[in-house]
């Protein structure tokens, strides 16, 4: 396994909105749940992860080319109720299968929650053109902000998880992914505006705005 590339966003609605709506998205874009390679989903049962309780992971037995998608529906149900839930998903690229990692990582407080997408960022550059697959990442995790409509969110390689909660947030331009969703919660952004014109900013119907400080995925050439 090499580097990941990870779309993060800081949420605060149930878990069976955020994983269904991860997986709508993700779905758009042709990431299934157990059609190219088999589904694995998981969760712990008694507390989030970082309490280190017990955990489930379940593999499917058999592949299902025609996507039961009221498995995947059931699978979501059977496991909101519980903490810290991840979806594998799977993608056939470049004549490999790659996959998807969806994650939740609740708050000590356990009212936000870190929804992770991580991607293996090989699969996702063929022959290191970092031109082949920005367009989708972003519009990806456009798609996730406007539906989620998270407190803030970013993308990257190997990022640092996001705050705990709202109040933590310090704006920093260090701290910006390649791109980024700010809600209007976040911060007077008229004043903020006035540092972002080197970037390329998209508002978004009054709920916040996006802002792009790279056309490509970083760190690549």
């Amino acid at each position: 396994m090499g580097e990941k590339y990870q779309l993060m966003l800081l949420s605060n609605i149930d878990n069976m909105s955020i994983l269904t709506i991860v997986s709508d998205v993700l779905m758009k874009y042709g990431w299934h749940y157990n059609k190219y390679s088999l589904g694995r989903h998981s969760y712990w049962s008694e507390g989030p992860i970082w309490e280190f309780g017990n955990s489930k992971e379940i593999t499917e037995s058999e592949t299902d080319r025609n996507v039961n998608v009221n498995r995947l529906i059931n699978i979501i149900k059977d496991i909101s109720p519980f903490y810290s839930q991840s979806i594998v998903f799977h993608k056939y690229i470049n004549e490999r299968t790659s996959q998807a990692i969806s994650a939740i990582v609740e708050s000590p407080n356990l009212l936000w929650k870190e929804v992770c997408i991580s991607f293996e960022l090989d699969d996702l550059l063929p022959n290191n053109n970092s031109t082949c697959i920005s367009k989708e990442i972003k519009e990806m995790f456009i798609d996730l902000s406007t539906f989620l409509k998270p407190y803030y969110g970013k993308t990257g390689i190997e990022m640092k998880g996001l705050v705990d909660e709202p109040r933590q947030l310090r704006l920093d331009e260090s701290n910006f992914g390649d791109f980024n969703y700010f809600s209007f919660e976040c911060f007077d952004h008229n004043k903020f505006d006035t540092g972002m014109k080197k970037y390329k900013v998209l508002e978004c119907d009054k709920i916040g705005k996006f802002i792009f400080t790279s056309e490509h995925i970083s760190g690549c050439n």
